[in-house]
């Protein structure tokens, strides 16, 4: 029994079908909370390993449950400052029940599609290991993400935050309500909106020492807070509103 030549069996296994592009995908701009039960919307990108163009290539939004709750098209074009990132605006509504959700999004396509090279928006050429190809299928991909759906708001909170010893009002603090969070103006002013309830509150502002309290929210809520210098403390030492 006489074995192939060497090259009619490399050229049988050129037969087979190109493996999948690896490829990524993140989901960013996602707001939270959200009023339950109103329109949102999320960033989703998409990311080819070999750089293939992935411009009008579907993402699809999936609740818990895995039923579609909204998908978009990747743009024409990278995002800005990158290679070959495509992201899509997807339109989504938030669930009636308040709480924390995680929804998924997916990739899927089933070859690259590679547009002629001067079509291609790529900085330069791909490394030839990870060339390109019409014919080349892409991995499936996904991300979950998850937002707050809350209560619609019935009452405002306006926080004050001022330097205790100048009583100047300080701009661009933190403040966090909760899971709410705002950042005061040039008047050193924030207002939250917020339901019913009781709240963890924290202010932080670099240079100064964070302020932390509770507040219950049963109408609208005026407070100020004045603010005392002290060496900058890294917030996620504190974690005191996680």
């Amino acid at each position: 029994m006489s074995e192939a030549p060497p090259d009619a069996a490399a050229g049988e296994r050129s037969d087979a079908p190109p493996p999948p592009h690896a490829t990524s995908i993140a989901v960013w701009d996602v707001p939270s909370p959200v009023v339950a039960g109103s329109r949102f919307g999320v960033t989703v990108g998409v990311k080819c390993a070999a750089a293939c163009p992935l411009a009008g290539q579907p993402v699809v939004v999936r609740d818990a449950a895995g039923a579609e709750v909204g998908r978009g098209r990747l743009d024409s074009e990278p995002a800005p400052g990158t290679r070959a990132l495509y992201a899509a605006d997807v339109a989504l509504a938030a669930p009636a029940e308040a709480g924390v959700h995680a929804w998924t999004a997916t990739f899927t396509a089933a070859a690259s599609g590679a547009p002629p090279a001067a079509e291609s928006r790529s900085a330069g050429p791909s490394p030839p290991e990870m060339a390109a190809s019409p014919e080349a299928p892409h991995a499936e991909a996904q991300a979950t993400f998850s937002f707050r759906a809350a209560a619609p708001p019935e009452h405002s909170v306006t926080v004050s935050v001022c330097d205790q010893a100048t009583e100047a009002p300080l701009a661009a603090v933190e403040v966090h309500l909760g899971p709410y969070r705002a950042a005061t103006d040039a008047e050193g002013g924030a207002r939250v909106d917020v339901p019913t309830g009781d709240y963890d509150l924290y202010v932080r502002k670099a240079g100064y020492a964070p302020h932390a309290g509770r507040v219950a929210v049963t109408g609208d809520v005026a407070l100020q807070v004045a603010a005392a210098p002290a060496p900058d403390v890294d917030a996620d030492d504190e974690q005191v509103w996680m």
